[in-house]
């Protein structure tokens, strides 16, 4: 009985965190509109439009983009937008239905940052704390309220789980493998670029403990990497089937200029601030609560016990790692400039500061109910504050605002800043200015009158003389079918878009994203390994 009431104390103050993390925003009926939320915000409604239809692995958006349809899905999984999508097929509206997902995203987190440390040190007020410092930490509130980046807060869940992964195959004999495997892959599923970047500091967490590698450690790792191949196979090999084939503006990257003048005096000054502004103003930070803890442990670092001195050190190599004290500029045009912006590093600084925050209060044994209380309590005040003033910024500025009578109303063309996901060169201006079919390098504005768009398809009619090409206004990507009359014709890419061949006469033409056989056969692959790991767990569970 003793046993219920501490974990179930324990779990109405994780719900309490979460909730923490989105007041007073959820009091609202509209969400500000920042940085990267209208891409989202097409990418979750076209995510239900696609799970309406069965749809769990859409590759591509039909209607996003003018109907011109866009691969989000296919380079930036969507399948961890389910819940969002089961919410809104409930009849949940949209600002309802963001709100709820972004609560059940800060409660993941929350949860999985409580059971990695309880894991490790079975202490629930340690693991309380951190969890507490985690998911209230201020870069998350930034991802999560001020940028809008829901790939990069979907990551905070799963970073926890991997590092507990790690340390189990480094430091004890159970060798989680599978668990590394498993957070792999949703951290994979999540947002790829952090998930590139694990896998950079996973390297460098190995050559650095190349004398820890034993035989077990090898074959655990090797096992785990393979997992997460098979895993994650549903997205890794579609996407490597579309880059052979094709050349997209992500292809080439390079770091943004307010990442590489992005100094340490910003980070301390910004943190020291707990500053809070919206994105036009934006002001990157871990917050006063970790910068405080941070430099406390700095000060004391001689009192410190060994584990905790290499805590605060990782801690500071991560923090001077998101400024321009690490030279940035000589990768400048390197495969890490897909980071785009080197503070987005703030995620794993916030993770370690928020751990040696926790540890710290532990090894000075203030590890009481009272400073438990003050600990959370305190950050639950800067939480708080954090996110009125960014709402009242917000509001001061008159940020435009997304509202469930105008979600569909704004900007029907967005596919992100960069447009990441085009084939290199596609001239997209010119093609949404007149969003029609092209013959012969002419634009042929009646065919805007003769088109069907559905979830499924879409149908175009028209006329040629001649032999002629046709260019249609759907962006390329491997995978499309195209009828003629119900024949079945060859389409290939043209200046980005889906173009194809036609004789004199009139045509029906019906294109759709039918998928190719490596998107199906990896998917499959996939979903079946996902089966054989339950399975075997719950008959291991039950013997």
């Amino acid at each position: 009985m003793h046993q219920i009431k501490r974990h179930g104390t324990a779990l109405l103050i994780l719900i309490g965190i979460s909730v923490l993390t989105i007041f007073p925003y959820f009091f609202k009926d509209s969400v500000f509109i920042q940085d990267d939320f209208l891409f989202h915000r097409t990418r979750l409604e076209s995510y239900f439009q696609a799970v309406k239809q069965l749809d769990f692995f859409p590759r591509i958006f039909p209607n996003m983009g003018l109907y011109f349809g866009y691969a989000a899905d296919l380079f930036y999984p969507s399948i961890l937008l389910l819940p969002f999508a089961l919410f809104r097929l409930l009849g949940v509206s949209f600002v309802s239905s963001y709100y709820l997902y972004q609560l059940l995203i800060s409660f993941a987190t929350a949860v999985s940052a409580y059971y990695f440390l309880y894991s490790i040190k079975r202490t629930q007020k340690t693991a309380l704390l951190f969890s507490c410092f985690y998911t209230l930490s201020t870069y998350r509130l930034i991802d999560q309220s001020v940028r809008a980046a829901l790939g990069e807060t979907l990551a905070f869940i799963f970073l926890p789980l991997l590092v507990l992964a790690v340390y189990s195959i480094f430091y004890t004999e159970k060798q989680r493998w599978q668990l590394l495997a498993i957070s792999m892959s949703l951290l994979i599923a999540s947002h790829l670029i952090t998930a590139f970047y694990t896998v950079v500091f996973l390297v460098l967490f190995i050559l650095l403990h190349w004398k820890k590698c034993k035989l077990a450690q090898l074959k655990s790792m090797i096992k785990a990497g393979f997992l997460t191949i098979g895993l994650s196979a549903w997205f890794l090999f579609p996407y490597l089937e579309q880059t052979a084939h094709l050349t997209f503006n992500f292809d080439k990257t390079d770091l943004w200029a307010s990442g590489l003048n992005f100094s340490l005096a910003d980070l301390l000054t910004n943190s020291l601030a707990n500053v809070s502004a919206p994105f036009s103003n934006l002001k990157p930070n871990i917050g006063l609560v970790l910068l405080v803890a941070t430099l406390i442990a700095g000060f004391y670092y001689p009192k410190l016990t060994k584990t905790n001195k290499h805590l605060w050190l990782v801690t500071l190599f991560f923090l001077i790692l998101t400024t321009n004290i690490f030279p940035w500029a000589i990768l400048k045009n390197s495969i890490f400039a897909i980071i785009q912006f080197p503070w987005r590093l703030l995620l794993f600084a916030s993770f370690f500061a928020s751990l040696l925050a926790a540890v710290l209060i532990e090894q000075f044994s203030l590890l009481t109910n009272k400073t438990m209380a003050l600990a959370i309590s305190f950050c639950a005040l800067v939480t708080v504050g954090f996110n009125v003033n960014n709402s009242w910024q917000s509001t001061a500025e008159k940020s435009m605002t997304i509202t469930n009578k105008n979600v569909n109303d704004f900007y029907e063309s967005e596919i992100g800043h960069g447009k990441e996901y085009l084939v290199k060169d596609t001239d997209f201006k010119t093609f949404f200015a007149a969003p029609t079919m092209i013959i012969d390098d002419v634009s042929y504005p009646d065919s805007a009158n003769q088109t069907i768009n559905k979830y499924q398809y879409s149908q175009y009619s028209v006329r040629i003389n001649g032999v002629q090409e046709v260019q249609l206004p759907k962006f390329y990507y491997k995978g499309y079918e195209v009828l003629d009359n119900q024949r079945k014709i060859n389409n290939y890419n043209k200046n980005g878009l889906v173009t194809v061949r036609l004789s004199q006469g009139s045509h029906v033409l019906r294109i759709s994203y039918k998928k190719t056989i490596i998107q199906k056969s990896a998917t499959l692959f996939s979903l079946l390994l996902v089966g054989f790991l339950c399975f075997k767990a719950v008959f291991k569970k039950h013997n």
